[in-house]
C-alpha cells in the first residue's frame, strides 16, 4: 500500500507544468482545439465553447457524419487541431484525419493489421481510449500494445516501438500521455497475472527510456526507499 501511495503522487506529478510539453500547453489553452483525451494536463475535460448552450442545444441539426467502419464498443473521442478532427476506432484501433472546413472529408487513415489472438486478453470489449497530440504527431496505443507515432499531417509512421505481449496477457485499451519529450504509456493485464508497469519511450525516436513496475524490487519500481515516504517516513528498502 506504501508503495501504491507513492506511486499515485507520482502520477499526479505528471500534471505540473515544469513536466508539461509546450505544445500541448498551448493547444489545450485553445477552446477550438483538443489535444488530449482530458482535454488538459488537469483533466477537467473542460470546454470553454460557448456557441452550443442551453437555450439553443434543442435546435442541432446533423451538418454531416461520418462511420469508422467498426461496430464494436468507441471509447475516448475525437482530436481537434487546427482544421482537422482525429478519430479512432476500436480494434483494429484505425485512425482518421477528417477535414472540417469539407464536411469532414477523409484526409489520411491509418489502419494498422493486428493479430486478432489479442481480442481474447483484452478487458473491456475491443475499446481503445483513444489518441493524443504533441509536437506534430499523433501517439496511438494499439491493442497488441504497439505504440505507434503518426505524422499529423499525412498519417505517415513515423515511429512504432513494442509495448507489451499479448501471449503473455499483456493488452492494452488506454490512451498515453505525451509529457515534455516523452510519451507515457501504461499496460493491461492484471487478471491474467501481469505485472503492471508504467513506461517512457523517446517522442522524437520511439526509443524506450524508463519503465517502472507496480510491484517488485526498489530498482525495478524505480523507487528510491529513502526519498519517498509514507507519513513522513522513508518507506524502506524493498518494503
Amino acid at each position: 500500500m506504501k508503495k501504491l501511495i507513492a506511486a499515485f503522487a507520482a502520477s499526479a506529478m505528471l500534471a505540473a507544468p515544469a513536466t508539461a510539453n509546450d505544445s500541448v500547453t498551448t493547444l489545450s489553452s485553445n477552446p477550438n482545439g483538443w489535444v488530449l483525451q482530458t482535454g488538459d494536463y488537469a483533466n477537467t475535460r473542460f470546454s470553454g465553447l460557448a456557441e452550443i448552450n442551453r437555450d439553443n442545444v434543442g435546435d442541432l441539426k446533423v451538418a454531416w457524419s461520418f462511420s469508422t467502419g467498426v461496430l464494436r464498443g468507441h471509447e475516448g473521442g475525437p482530436l481537434v487541431v487546427g482544421d482537422v478532427m482525429y478519430v479512432h476506432s476500436p480494434f483494429p484501433n484505425k485512425v482518421f484525419a477528417l477535414d472540417l472546413n469539407n464536411n469532414g472529408k477523409i484526409i489520411w487513415k491509418y489502419e494498422p493489421k493486428q493479430d486478432s489472438s489479442v481480442i481474447a486478453v483484452m478487458c473491456c470489449d475491443t475499446v481503445n481510449r483513444g489518441p493524443a497530440y504533441a509536437d506534430g504527431k499523433i501517439f496511438l496505443h494499439q491493442a497488441d500494445n504497439t505504440l505507434v507515432a503518426l505524422d499529423a499531417k499525412s498519417g505517415t509512421v513515423i515511429w512504432e516501438a513494442v509495448n507489451g505481449d499479448p501471449s503473455m496477457g499483456e493488452t492494452n485499451t488506454a490512451t498515453v500521455l505525451p509529457v515534455k519529450d516523452k510519451v507515457i504509456v501504461g499496460i493491461a493485464g492484471g487478471e491474467f497475472g501481469v505485472r503492471g508497469h508504467v513506461t517512457a519511450y523517446d517522442m522524437n525516436t520511439g526509443e524506450r527510456v524508463w519503465r517502472a513496475y507496480s510491484m517488485g524490487p526498489d530498482e525495478e519500481m524505480l523507487v528510491d526507499p529513502e526519498q519517498t515516504t509514507h507519513l513522513g517516513e522513508p518507506i524502506g528498502e524493498n518494503s
